[in-house]
């Protein structure tokens, strides 16, 4: 078997998508591979609790250091004696390939092509950073909001320098990787850009709960990207829907780990009653299966929605946006795409009104994902995609 060190942030027991998807990775990675782990401690949570990893031949930590000024904030920094115990690891190790869950690590790459000139180097890009701060700078580009704006730039510099390198570049998102094609990548680059979309796994409810009359948004609610979706819902979209739900008393629940202020806040300054701030539960899944359907209603986002896919897998409808669901392959009859709030309310009326409608695109939804999106054939395709 060729060995491989597989680096990424702490994920065994977390929850939240990214934490599914790294999850799926490394499971993926130590059934064909000899695979160290090696663990980045972010110096902005110094009392992470990392829990007990598992499938790894070796274990190794490095730790992050604050960035500078230039740096952008999200792509990680190392001192020189994290970056000498990285070299030590790489000289020992000897690896074949070198896995980079995610971009922010990808400074080390540099120190792999140095080391180990006969690496494999594969980064998952899983998102674009600077798509992500630019949308949230041109939702609102005030003064106030200027630290997107200063973030994009950086990040597009790291960018534009990192994918021209001859690496092997992993995206969620076809949107996304045309984008960094077209954008960023010169005719000499000689890097490879391919798919591994975000995976379905399977899982079976031993008591499934009965439909309650309620409605779901959940992620994780300190993202900017929710905390904007909640916004959107709670001042364009629930003024168009607040009738509809309280003649059929329909609660909306809002679910997730570590909502800011701003949740209850605009709950109180609204006065509204019928939505609830329900915070992290023990089992997302029990949450998704009871619901009538699913809210998502997405303006700023990068990479693709986790969420959508845990939501296929209980045969539970979506009613989301155009950034929600891109990166998808899904037509009309597995899930709606609505981008106005006059015409993501209709569709919220239309589906309280006609449940079965729900019903059905929730069946056809689980198709659909089932057929492209299941773990073990994107799994395989992973393993192709590494071996090439």
């Amino acid at each position: 078997m060729k060995k491989l060190l597989y680096i990424d942030v702490p994920f065994a027991g977390a929850t939240g998508g990214d934490k599914n998807r790294s999850r799926f990775i490394w499971e993926t990675l130590t059934s064909n591979f000899d695979a160290d782990l090696l663990l980045i401690n972010r110096f902005e949570h110094p009392d992470e609790k990392i829990n007990p990893h598992s499938g790894y031949k070796k274990l190794f930590l490095l730790k992050t250091k604050k960035w500078s000024f230039f740096s952008p904030r999200i792509i990680f920094c190392f001192s020189k004696s994290e970056i000498k115990k990285f070299k030590d690891i790489l000289q020992n190790g000897k690896y074949e390939i070198v896995f980079f869950r995610f971009a922010s690590p990808s400074r080390l790459a540099a120190i792999v092509s140095r080391t180990l000139p006969d690496s494999k180097i594969v980064i998952d890009v899983d998102m674009l950073f600077s798509r992500l701060s630019e949308l949230s700078w041109n939702l609102n580009p005030t003064f106030k909001n200027r630290y997107y704006f200063v973030e994009k730039i950086k990040q597009q510099i790291y960018e534009k320098r990192l994918f021209n390198l001859p690496y092997s570049f992993l995206f969620t998102n076809f949107v996304e990787k045309e984008i960094v094609k077209k954008k960023y990548v010169k005719k000499s680059a000689k890097g490879d850009f391919d798919i591994l979309p975000n995976v379905m796994k399977k899982t079976f409810l031993k008591n499934i709960p009965e439909k309650e009359n309620c409605i779901l948004f959940f992620g994780g609610l300190s993202s900017a990207a929710n905390e904007d979706a909640f916004k959107y819902l709670i001042l364009d979209i629930y003024p168009l829907i607040s009738p509809k739900l309280n003649d059929e008393k329909i609660i909306i629940n809002i679910v997730g780990r570590n909502p800011t202020p701003i949740y209850e806040y605009l709950l109180k300054k609204n006065e509204i009653e019928n939505i609830k701030i329900i915070g992290e539960i023990p089992d997302i899944n029990k949450e998704i299966s009871k619901a009538l359907f699913v809210i998502l209603p997405l303006r700023i986002a990068s990479g693709t929605r986790t969420r959508i896919l845990e939501a296929a897998n209980l045969k539970v409808a979506v009613i989301t946006t155009s950034i929600g669901a891109e990166g998808f392959d899904f037509s009309e009859e597995e899930i709606i795409i609505r981008d106005s709030a006059e015409e993501l309310a209709e569709e919220i009326k239309n589906l309280i009104d006609n449940p079965e409608k729900a019903e059905n695109i929730g069946e056809n939804f689980y198709r659909k994902c089932n057929k492209l999106y299941l773990d073990n054939n994107v799994g395989k395709e992973l393993i192709k995609k590494i071996n090439s």
